[in-house]
């Protein structure tokens, strides 16, 4: 049976990843929340994203032959993957194959992170440009 998966392609592998509704039922058991909360927190929190990536490499019928999260997230930095961004990208591609969202909501939410960080950045570049009564960044000297 063929099934819908996120190819990622690293030192000659393919890994295939997918959150099947078992994989599913364990996130939320784990961390007391929807999954689709969990895939929005992930980007930004390592172990949200480690199990996430555990449960969604262990599929039956994956042929990945790494299926633990910490591991793999290793893999991913040694590939290049690095920053908020792109691990979020991620994590919408792969909430996208396995039909939480859609192609059209995980590109939404992507250049939503994407103006997000990039404001982030903006404000500590440029703190005197920030609304008045907002915090800076980070304390001034």
């Amino acid at each position: 049976m063929a099934r819908k998966y996120l190819p990622l392609r690293g030192d000659g592998k393919e890994y295939r990843l997918r959150l099947t509704v078992g994989g599913q039922r364990n996130l939320r058991e784990r961390f007391q929340e929807e999954t689709l909360q969990t895939v929005l927190l992930s980007a930004g929190d390592s172990e949200r994203l480690c199990a996430l990536l555990g449960e969604a490499l262990s599929w039956p019928g994956s042929g990945n032959d790494c299926t633990d999260g910490e591991q793999f997230l290793d893999l991913l930095v040694d590939w290049g993957y690095q920053g908020q961004e792109r691990f979020g990208a991620l994590v919408f591609d792969l909430a996208a194959a396995s039909g939480l969202l859609t192609g059209e909501q995980a590109g939404q939410l992507k250049a939503a992170l994407r103006s997000a960080v990039e404001h982030a950045y903006t404000r500590m570049e440029a703190p005197e440009t920030a609304e008045a009564g907002d915090d800076p960044p980070f304390p001034r000297a």
